[in-house]
């Protein structure tokens, strides 16, 4: 039996701040676009609650999710400080309330607050790290242990210990589009995890 557990998260930047700043709240609906590849930057985006997917699609229309930020990070924020459009789309996976303020009043916001560039730093380092590691993950050939290797990243990476108390947070086919196999190879390859005894499912959802 999966135990459903309270992730513990850090806002990048305190909520009061933003909402002092001149932010709005929007919610989304889960599928709904926040924002399209090829678009221009506006805003800073800062996740309340829920959760969103940032991917790109390739030639022959398959999908390929780049990160999927959560309760209390905040998304392609770095596209603020140069001139180029999005190269990448983002999407709410879940229904999602998302903090957004307009790039002129996030800029004045940072100039006014050196803490809140330190803590962006701190973001983007940590958000780093997770993707290399991320990457060296997927550079694994045998699905079997390539999709169990980022599953327990991804439950190493909310800090819980304990077997099977990780709720993986995406269906079958999201995890085919976050390790680029198909979603008929990870649908049998879950199964032989689970025959092994390195993931548990629990009303179709994925433990480990």
């Amino acid at each position: 039996m999966c135990i459903i557990i309270r992730l513990q998260y850090y806002m990048v930047i305190d909520e009061e701040i933003l909402l002092k700043n001149k932010a709005e709240i929007q919610e989304y609906k889960a599928g709904e676009t926040i924002f399209l590849e090829g678009s221009l930057p506006k805003y800073y985006f800062q996740i309340r609650s829920g959760l969103a997917k940032l991917n790109t699609y390739r030639e022959d229309g398959s999908e390929f999710i780049h990160s999927i930020p959560s309760d209390g990070h905040c998304f392609a924020e770095t596209f603020l400080w140069c001139d180029v459009p999005y190269c990448i789309n983002a999407e709410s996976v879940s229904d999602t309330v998302i903090i957004k303020l307009g790039k002129s009043d996030f800029m004045q916001m940072l100039s006014e607050n050196k803490d809140l560039t330190q803590n962006l730093l701190r973001h983007n380092s940590e958000r780093m790290y997770y993707r290399h590691k991320m990457l060296a993950t997927l550079s694994i050939n045998n699905p079997s242990h390539r999709i169990y290797r980022v599953l327990e990243f991804l439950k190493n990476h909310h800090g819980i210990k304990e077997p099977f108390e990780f709720i993986v947070p995406f269906s079958r086919q999201q995890i085919a589009n976050l390790t680029g196999l198909r979603v008929e190879t990870v649908i049998r390859t879950v199964k032989k995890l689970e025959q092994e005894n390195l993931v548990r499912i629990s009303d179709g959802r994925i433990c480990v």
